[in-house]
């Protein structure tokens, strides 16, 4: 039986909101057995939201938590982290709107996580155990989550760009390294024809090379890629960070085509409504053992 967890000393983050372009402090806080994970508005008079999906709101270009009148945004880099690394209970005080972008992808977060350590606490952790079917979709973006004993991710993109086209790639995330060397130092992208008109809109204000990787007509704008199929890795990526929103970790393996953060959502939000199609439990020696010879 697998235990919650937290963190065995504090670390503290410092950085630029990629939207914001706010300069940000977040100080990463163990928190006792079942309190979640919380985000802290230390400019707010500590207004603290959890990281729960019925605090989530709009999510297009960011996830974006929000709780009488308070909100944070751009959380699924670091929930990502949080989720592969089994980080269960953690306070997240931050002095801004924003956490830090750094360098577009988990990595930064991973690093900082395991430099502090983890500390076990004597709660088991339970899971949500997918036994049918759950998929949504929005014209021909689909996002769906089947039946699968371990947390496994099948995710393909289709650009009409000769950098970026059809890319598919399948990856097993039930063991933390997974994530670690698969998903973790992928980056955030964007088109460089699409930044005015976010930046008109009070976007990407953070964004540079150094924390994004920008695709223009002619190709990448950045020295190289950490990975050829960059791009498919961090949506794989932003999708583990904004399933952690459902607040227990997830036995299934989902399927997307094309989706984003909105898709994203929305599977959450069904997947939590959907009591039918699957149970919380603990994660069982069966489910170890299915995980390992599938």
């Amino acid at each position: 039986m697998k235990n919650r967890r937290t963190l065995a000393s504090e670390r503290v983050i410092e950085g630029t909101g990629l939207h914001s372009g706010r300069a940000v402090r977040m100080r990463l806080v163990p928190a006792a057995a079942g309190s979640g994970i919380t985000f802290v508005r230390a400019d707010e008079g500590g207004a603290r939201i959890p990281a729960r999906l019925e605090f989530a709101g709009p999510s297009f270009y960011a996830t974006v938590l929000e709780r009488d009148g308070s909100s944070v945004s751009t959380i699924e880099h670091l929930m990502a982290a949080l989720y592969a690394l089994q980080v269960d209970d953690l306070d997240v005080e931050l002095d801004g709107p924003e956490v830090p972008i750094l360098d577009g992808s988990s990595k930064p977060f991973v690093d900082a996580l395991l430099a502090a350590g983890f500390s076990e606490h004597d709660a088991p952790r339970s899971y949500i155990h997918v036994v049918k079917p759950i998929s949504v979709a929005h014209e021909d973006k689909t996002v769906s989550v089947h039946p699968c004993p371990e947390f496994r991710v099948t995710y393909a993109i289709d650009f009409d760009h000769p950098s970026l086209g059809y890319q598919e790639l399948t990856a097993s995330l039930w063991r933390a390294d997974q994530f670690v060397e698969k998903l973790a130092p992928a980056r955030t992208f964007t088109f460089e024809r699409e930044i005015a008109a976010l930046r008109a809109r009070g976007l990407a204000q953070g964004g540079s090379l150094d924390n994004a990787v920008v695709v223009g007509d002619a190709g990448i704008l950045n020295p190289s890629l950490r990975f050829r199929d960059e791009f498919v890795r961090h949506k794989m990526l932003d999708l583990t960070g904004d399933l952690s929103l459902l607040g227990h970790p997830l036995l299934g393996h989902v399927i997307a085509y094309r989706a984003g953060h909105d898709l994203h959502a929305r599977l959450a939000r069904k997947i939590a409504a959907s009591t039918e199609s699957w149970f919380l439990a603990p994660w069982l020696e069966a489910d170890a053992l299915a995980a390992e010879q599938g």
